[in-house]
């Protein structure tokens, strides 16, 4: 049998501690599901598995210097693949969103040596050749996974469609790819368990200092109406607003913009824990009183853009 650890793949040999070594995401769990099988990479694979080491390297060097200039907080994917990409193009001309996981590889590895190493920030060794690809870089055709490289240009690796469970999991949609040079593995998204709604609703209004709650049951196909219920989320309003009022302070009166910044940055993760902390809170206590209850939210897909006024958005953005 074959397991993975932190992108370390290796054949059972007798292990009973097997299944503590499975704790990796690429374990099948969940609504994912992952085919492991060896393959001999081709001199084409083996050539983008060494340039993408060198990039997540470069990566890992331009997130290490973003890092020490901002007080140790390692930059986001998102930040750090602006600050790589005129490198990336410049150097390599594979398509551009290889970036993107070269960019999350590099962040990750940061993190999880920080971790690991109480705080201390230092630049990790890259040494194996293995690279995770987004789900629109490849695509699943019969017993081979086609690899783009460049628009138009592609890479063929074999796949293990002799696992037992290849011709069910691959019914899902194959999400993502790891490729190392002994093993590929590709994960497949099965589609999720519908699932059964309650006797009872709860259908519920979010407004910004109340939420107007509408109880229903479903019988033989009838709905009826049992009530409605108000409840104030003041105490969220007040989070919000004191916060606010903080931020606006320290706007007006520290002018070191390096302090500014960690100053703000620190007030809205404050905010947001406390906002959270609340509705943890809020949510827990209306599961409680309506017991297998199915809950019905309204959209709010878009409101920010959908042509409100000045006021609206600011008290959106608090």
């Amino acid at each position: 049998m074959i397991f993975i650890s932190n992108y370390n793949i290796y054949e059972d040999k007798g292990n009973t501690e097997g299944d503590k070594a499975m704790s990796h995401p690429w374990r099948s769990r969940g609504d994912k599901r992952t085919i492991i099988g060896r393959y001999e990479p081709q001199e084409e694979v083996m050539k983008y598995l060494t340039d993408m080491q060198n990039a997540i390297r470069r990566a890992l060097e331009v997130a290490y210097e973003m890092a020490i200039r901002d007080y140790n907080r390692i930059p986001s994917p998102i930040a750090l693949r602006k600050m790589v990409k005129p490198w990336f193009v410049s150097n390599y001309d594979y398509a551009i969103h290889h970036l993107n996981p070269v960019c999350v590889s590099a962040v990750a590895m940061l993190r999880s040596y920080k971790k690991n190493h109480h705080g201390e920030l230092r630049i990790p060794v890259v040494k194996k050749l293995e690279m995770r690809i987004d789900g629109e870089l490849f695509k699943v055709e019969g017993d081979k996974v086609r690899v783009t490289l460049q628009p138009g240009h592609y890479a063929y690796v074999p796949i293990n469609t002799e696992n037992k469970h290849f011709l069910e999991y691959s019914k899902g949609k194959a999400s993502e790819l790891l490729l190392t040079d002994n093993f590929v593995c590709v994960t497949f998204t099965i589609s999720e368990v519908e699932r059964t709604l309650g006797g009872s609703f709860v259908a519920q209004d979010l407004n910004f200092s109340t939420i107007d709650s509408t109880f229903a049951t479903v019988n033989a196909g009838r709905t009826a109406l049992k009530g409605t219920y108000t409840q104030s989320i003041s105490n969220i309003v007040h989070i919000q607003n004191d916060f606010s009022r903080r931020r606006k302070s320290l706007q007006k009166h520290i002018h070191n913009k390096q302090k500014k910044y960690r100053k703000l940055r620190q007030a809205r993760g404050r905010q947001k824990n406390r906002v959270n902390d609340a509705l943890q809170k809020l949510t827990t206590q209306m599961v409680k009183e309506n017991p297998g209850a199915s809950f019905v939210f309204e959209d709010l897909n878009g409101i920010r853009t959908s042509g409100n006024n000045r006021k609206f958005r600011t008290k959106l953005n608090k």
